[in-house]
């Protein structure tokens, strides 16, 4: 068996076919004119994590277990990061995987073949004891245990909405100081910051040496630092490792210096990064320094305004650049098994400019089709037979307003918060007096009782609630008088598996032109029912799944396939559909306050 697989995140069949009808992407058109090209019908919610897991198992979330971004623990309503759980245990909480489901890669592998799985989602943290390689995509965390924001060093007094900001105080003539918070480490006062000082020296009118720690590098205004590895002291004999990039940004008046999320160094990394560590430490050392952060092209660094659209693009740029060299050094080497690799640019790059620079966007299509161009020229030397797919989790669309869910169950009676309070978050909601709540970007669970820790809607009243508010969901119009709703479907009518009854009770499909608020996907209950989207985060795709379905190529006729479905990807890929069947939810993982939600969703700009 010989199988590659290309993931391309938020591949969108319609620019893709616009595109193509212009012959402006010949290497996938290639497939197009022999018969291997399809739409693929994607899961629901078309969320990347649930997504990209349901590609890799052949499962809906009711298989896997990740329903949305945002779980709720249904005995505490606390929340959790359903790509990062945790598990409290005598040594502490710890990173727990996100799912147990048996993977095509781990198929493969009891197969007797070598499987490879690059950045996909949910793969964080590895599992040692399966024999898979990988480097874990979305979901992995910074060092922080977080998905990751950067730091703002400046000269001015500056607010960003997430982005960590950092006084510059001077030292002399064009010579500034500050720390750089690291990793929390235990100190007298309880928990605290490790910091690392930063000294910057203005050499000319555009370039500046920055010291930090140990490190002294030369930056230019403008552009992008080298991979740059710092270490904290977080006791007497530990030490914590980390990589960023910086950016020096502003030299003339104003002194400002941007920084990357601290990511972890996958040579010295405290938790299973990837598995195994030697196959990470051999790219490392053979094609060179990589970003580890499951979300690394800075999209909340842009939206704050720390860097500028063309800094964005030319850190994606970069990222893309090393990710192709790992792939190919890998490639060159391959000679069987299935090696699997996502490339997430286009979604990162098509959230910030699909709905005002469909260029730039346009532009990352030609990219990812040069490099198909690349790859197809290698693998078509091969001869024999071999497994060649690419695909994508879901397409994409613009939204212009905000969906502000729990505002709408609260005007219709269905949530009740205390002690009349205009607006709050799943702590402040009155338990006693609420039949149904919103928390993550698609999901409405029913407060029932004996699931929920203070639940109040008895079995025989959830029929006939679930359906009585989804008829009125249905006949909400927006601003614009169109339809917010395009489909809203019961769990059991979508999902199949042991997971089914954790997931959430109504999964909502947006119409074109909405989306679930941030607040709505963090539980929060805002004063307002519908915000316009002024953000530069202007496009999505956690809409209905039929409005943006994916993509899949193929050296293999997939006409008379019937309709290409996620699930069937196993098979395209290895010859065999997955049995799940095996498949027991794992006791529940911790839910944790409001608070550490929202740290460690930061950089994640869903939310």
């Amino acid at each position: 068996m010989k199988t590659i697989i290309l993931g391309f995140d938020s591949f969108d069949p319609a620019v893709f076919e616009d595109m193509a009808g212009q012959n402006k992407l010949t290497n996938f058109s290639k497939f197009m004119d022999a018969g291997g090209y399809s739409r693929l019908e994607v899961c629901s919610p078309p969320q990347t994590e649930v997504s990209w897991t349901s590609i890799a198992t052949g499962a809906d979330p009711g298989g896997h277990g990740i329903f949305d971004f945002v779980h709720r623990d249904p005995a505490t309503y606390a929340p959790y990061v359903s790509i990062l759980p945790m598990k409290k245990s005598a040594m502490g909480e710890q990173f727990v995987p996100p799912y147990i489901a048996k993977t095509l890669f781990e198929e493969a592998a009891s197969m007797g073949y070598p499987a490879t799985a690059l950045w996909w989602p949910a793969m964080f943290p590895a599992r040692p004891e399966l024999p898979i390689n990988t480097l874990p995509g979305l979901g992995t965390p910074d060092i922080r245990g977080q998905l990751g924001v950067g730091t703002l060093f400046t000269t001015e007094d500056e607010k960003k909405s997430k982005t960590a900001v950092t006084r510059f105080e001077s030292t002399g003539k064009g010579r500034f100081s500050a720390l750089l918070n690291g990793p929390q480490v235990q100190g007298k006062n309880g928990p605290q910051p490790a910091t690392l000082p930063i000294q910057l020296e203005a050499l000319d009118q555009t370039s500046a040496r920055v010291t930090i720690g140990d490190t002294q590098i030369q930056l230019r205004v403008g552009e992008w630092s080298d991979i740059v590895e710092v270490k904290f002291k977080a006791g007497l004999f530990l030490s914590v490792h980390a990589i960023t990039r910086m950016i020096l940004t502003s030299l003339n008046g104003v002194v400002r210096l941007y920084t990357l999320p601290l990511q972890i160094h996958p040579l010295h990394a405290l938790s299973h990064y990837s598995s195994s560590k030697s196959f990470a430490k051999d790219l490392w050392q053979k094609v060179g320094p990589y970003l580890t952060l499951g979300w690394p092209q800075d999209t909340t660094g842009l939206e704050d305004g720390c860097i500028t659209d063309e800094q964005f693009i030319a850190l994606c740029d970069m990222i893309f650049e090393r990710r192709k060299q790992i792939f190919f050094h890998l490639l060159g080497n391959f000679k069987e098994g299935v090696l699997g690799s996502i490339f997430d640019d286009l979604d990162r790059v098509q959230h910030m400019f699909y709905h005002n620079r469909l260029d730039v966007a346009q532009a990352w299509y030609q990219k990812l089709d040069a490099f198909v161009g690349e790859v197809s020229q290698r693998v078509e030397k091969w001869g024999g037979k071999y497994n060649y797919l690419i695909m994508s989790d879901h397409g994409f669309t613009t939204y212009q307003q905000k969906i502000h869910l729990n505002r709408w169950l609260a005007e219709n009676g269905y949530l009740t918060l205390n002690n009349g309070s205009t607006e709050g978050d799943l702590s402040s909601i009155d338990w006693q007096k609420t039949k149904a709540y919103a928390v993550g970007l698609n999901s409405v669970y029913l407060n029932v009782a004996g699931r929920e820790g203070k639940g109040v809607v008895g079995a025989n009243e959830i029929e006939p609630l679930l359906a009585e508010i989804q008829q009125k969901l249905m006949g909400w119009n927006g601003p614009d008088g169109k339809s917010v709703m395009q489909r809203i479907r019961l769990k059991h009518e979508v999902y199949n598996g042991a997971y089914t009854r954790l997931g959430p009770d109504l999964v909502i499909g947006y119409a074109p032109g909405y989306r679930a608020s941030s607040e709505t996907g963090l539980g929060k209950v805002p004063q307002n029912l519908v915000e316009a989207n002024h953000d530069h985060w202007g496009a999505d795709h956690c809409v209905d799944s039929d409005v943006v379905p994916g993509v899949i190529f193929a050296n293999r006729d997939l006409q008379n396939f019937g309709g290409v479905s996620f699930r069937d990807i196993p098979f395209l890929a290895i010859g065999k559909h997955l049995d799940q069947s095996h498949i027991k939810p794992p006791s529940q993982v911790s839910g944790g306050s409001q608070k550490d939600l929202e740290d460690r969703l930061k950089g994640l700009g869903y939310l």
